[in-house]
């Protein structure tokens, strides 16, 4: 049975051929972003990462974030809030790794630098989150609607 469409304060992440769908959150004074990847049908939004052009999107791979894994080139996303639904292509899928100050591509390329993607999506590979899985995003449109019904 697919699970329910349900907002989080920055809207929700829904990958269609992998029938992933995450309610997204964004870090606050309050809240800090490993308390939003702790709690469970939930997933952390960070807005251009450390002054970068990327956004990103991460959660634990044992509550289910790690199908992104299965995510290939051309795969279509959306991150979708009540106004409006931003929709992307998947351009690139690598390992890469969490230095705790920024993720790197298995390429050595600093996110914080990589302007060829709009989102990336990651998920650390073992249980001390250095070796992660990166999955990155082109934005193709901006629909100034939702698209999907959400639960309430």
């Amino acid at each position: 049975m697919k699970k329910p469409h349900v907002y989080g304060d920055a809207g929700f992440l829904y990958i269609p051929d992998i029938a992933l769908s995450v309610p997204l959150y964004e870090r606050s004074r309050a809240v800090k972003g490993q308390t939003i990847v702790d709690r469970e049908n939930s997933a952390e939004l960070f807005r251009h990462f450390n002054g970068g052009h990327c956004d990103y999107i991460a959660d634990h791979a044992k509550q289910g974030f790690d199908a992104i894994k299965r995510c290939h080139i051309g795969m279509a996303a959306v991150i979708q809030t009540p106004e409006l639904a931003h929709i992307y292509q998947c351009v690139a899928a690598m390992p890469g790794t969490n230095t705790g100050t920024n993720l790197v591509t298995c390429t050595g390329q600093k996110l914080t630098a990589v302007k060829w993607a709009d989102l990336c999506l990651y998920c650390c590979n073992d249980d001390k989150g250095k070796s992660i899985s990166m999955i990155f995003f082109k934005r193709t449109a901006t629909m100034n609607r939702p698209i999907y019904k959400v639960v309430t």
